[in-house]
């Protein structure tokens, strides 16, 4: 189910307002009413009527009070999707994970919800078919796989036009021709999971309308406690894989080259962006028999790494 993807309502800050308010009443919990309160108040579309000038009202124009609604329902079910809330009768409560990583409201950043949100996406996307917490967004991260594994990913994606590479065409390699198979369904649906990708640090926005798969803004946050150190790439990737299953060899990669060598596309684009950034070096390669190909696309050659140097720039240090 895409909970993330289905819904233009399901917004990053949306999601952390919300949070921050049920984690701001007594015992973190709060009659979702009183949410509602908070984005849509009663009397909002009358206040806002002397601000739509000669508009014809032809009754089928959005109420912001319904459209609040929707804004808060949408959104409690991705919070409770990533086991950040749960709803008990008429309340919403803050679970033992979202009190673990954040003691006040004030704590609930950017930064860390994206950071909490990856975890959480993780967790259950790796999780046995029996275990628990269910995967909250499977299409969001088959969306993901495709994204990463697809080659030349210096070429931004489009969903099915522009002058990008078409998604649609990506998503029918893996799923075949039914688009109800697909993660991503049609362009509408694109433009939520062009945001959350981005959001959650998987991948970079290229205009208004595009998106290139480049991870290492989650990675750095993520490999926060690697020793700084020198690395065989190998043992390196199988770091980085564990932060990001849909990379090589993961649980959730579309990945397969036929040449074991070669670094898939997303991780290839994300090493060579850790390097722009200072957060790596990567020297010529020592050996043949320990060197992997980092590879952005058909028109450069490949090159051979076999060591890398780990030594990420200070970032702010927040609570997680």
């Amino acid at each position: 189910m895409g909970v993330m993807t289905t819904s233009p309502d399901v917004v990053p800050e949306a999601l952390r307002y919300l949070l921050r308010a049920v984690l701001a009443h007594t015992d973190a919990r709060c009659n979702k009413s009183d949410l509602l309160l908070l984005v849509a108040p009663e009397g909002l579309p009358e206040t806002m009527k002397p601000f739509e000038g000669d508009k014809p009202d032809d009754g089928d124009n959005e109420n912001n009070s319904t459209s609040g609604n929707l804004i808060v329902t949408r959104s409690l079910i991705a919070l409770t999707a990533f086991k950040l809330v749960s709803a008990e009768g008429a309340e919403i409560v803050a679970t033992d994970t979202a009190r673990r990583h954040w003691s006040k409201p004030s704590d609930v950043s950017a930064r860390s919800l994206s950071r909490v949100l990856r975890s959480q996406l993780w967790q259950g996307a790796t999780a046995g078919d029996d275990a628990l917490p269910a995967d909250p967004d499977s299409d969001l991260v088959n969306a993901l796989a495709v994204l990463h594994a697809w080659p030349e990913p210096l070429r931004p994606f489009d969903f099915e036009g522009g002058s990008g590479r078409r998604f649609d065409f990506a998503q029918a390699h893996w799923y075949g021709p039914n688009k109800a198979d697909w993660p991503i369904t049609n362009v509408v649906q694109f433009a939520p999971f062009r945001r959350w990708a981005a959001y959650l640090g998987y991948a970079q926005h290229v205009g208004k309308q595009s998106v290139i798969a480049e991870a290492s803004q989650a990675l750095v946050a993520d490999l926060h406690s690697l020793p700084r150190s020198r690395y065989r790439v190998r043992d390196f990737i199988d770091h980085c894989v564990r932060q990001l299953p849909i990379s090589d060899g993961g649980s959730r990669t579309h990945w397969k080259p036929d040449d074991p060598r070669e670094i898939s596309p997303g991780l290839s684009m994300t090493l060579s962006q850790l390097e722009a950034s200072g957060h790596v070096s990567i020297p010529p390669a020592e050996s043949d028999r320990d060197s992997m190909v980092i590879s952005l696309g058909s028109d450069r050659a490949g090159r051979n790494v076999s060591h890398l140097e780990w030594h990420p720039q200070d970032v702010a240090k927040e609570r997680s």
